[in-house]
């Protein structure tokens, strides 16, 4: 049995050949997902799936810093038009001035929590 096993070996092998390199392909391609460097940590690969997510983390978190810059623009042009109407009249309202002072307070708590946030994680990473 074993001698006509290896006849056939020998008379087929160029068919045994490419029939087990076409299995190899086939389960190499089947089992295997396509792999790229990391956007975050280049030393890491990533699937397609992981790939989309870093991208959409990295969108969102451009987008929040997009409208922290548009909130520092906001809060300039307020008070440099108060200034200018305050420098063109020679004159303050003080009704004017009470939504600037609220302004200006929600700014600074604002600051104080993100400074805070900040502390706390880099406390509770020391430990």
């Amino acid at each position: 049995m074993m001698k006509k096993i290896l006849v056939f070996l020998n008379h087929e092998r160029y068919q045994v050949v490419a029939a087990f390199l076409c299995v190899l392909l086939t389960v190499w391609g089947l089992s295997c997902e396509a792999k790229v460097r990391s956007v975050r940590d280049p030393t890491m690969k990533v699937t397609r799936g992981e790939l989309h997510i870093e991208v959409d983390t990295f969108l969102a978190q451009a987008e929040i810093r997009y409208k922290k810059l548009d909130l520092q623009d906001d809060f300039k042009e307020l008070v440099f038009n108060k200034v200018l109407l305050w420098s063109q009249t020679g004159q303050f309202s003080p009704i004017g001035l009470i939504p600037t002072l609220i302004g200006l307070l929600g700014i600074g708590a604002i600051t104080d929590n993100v400074r805070k946030r900040k502390e706390i994680k880099r406390l509770n990473n020391v430990k």
